[in-house]
């Protein structure tokens, strides 16, 4: 077991330091701007700022707690899978996961940059994924959608959008989306 979890933090810690990112901006995307993949009034941003350092030791530990376990399903694997019934920002707190203050201009950037496009997006992560960011949108205070993302590697796993969301992922749309959120610091 402890041999799974050695390989599985050796990818995270060196797959993204080594993987290669195309340069899309010579890359040409259709303009069309289209439906936003969720219908919402509202984007909450949460970011954690957490070390790989850190993760290695929850996963190295001989046993996970329960709440390490969940933790580890949030920040690399698919959780959730579905809309969560109980208040997903109250799990994001107690994982220390920390809300942005998004203005709503930054908002409506954001909802542009989550909306449909005529991308070409055809390339793929090449690391395990850190979902430092997480988006939730809302409708009426309820949530109609999470957004997790890796800008270290570029995986993005969408909860609740009714919308194709297959061409999602260009390198110059999540350059675009790390500024609007993350300004001030320096991308992965």
């Amino acid at each position: 077991m402890k041999k799974v979890i050695f390989i599985i933090t050796a990818i995270i810690v060196f797959g993204c330091n080594n993987s290669k990112k195309l340069d899309v901006n010579k890359e040409k995307v259709a303009k069309k701007e289209l439906r936003p993949f969720f219908d919402s009034d509202e984007i909450d941003h949460y970011y954690l700022n957490f070390s790989e350092e850190d993760f290695t030791e929850i996963l190295m530990k001989e046993k996970n707690t329960p709440k390490e376990l969940e933790f580890i399903d949030l920040f690399v694997h698919h959780f959730p899978d579905t809309i969560p019934k109980e208040n997903f920002e109250k799990i994001l707190l107690n994982y220390s996961y920390k809300k942005s203050n998004l203005s709503h201009k930054q908002q409506k950037e954001i909802e542009n940059v989550f909306s449909e496009k005529d991308s070409l997006q055809d390339t793929f992560a090449a690391c395990a994924a850190e979902y430092r960011d997480i988006f939730i949108f809302k409708k009426k205070k309820e949530t109609v959608g999470i957004v997790k993302i890796c800008f270290k590697c570029g995986r993005v796993q969408f909860v609740g959008n009714k919308i194709d969301t297959e061409g999602f992922g260009l390198w110059s749309e999540l350059d675009k989306l790390h500024n609007i959120v993350r300004s001030n610091e320096k991308k992965p």
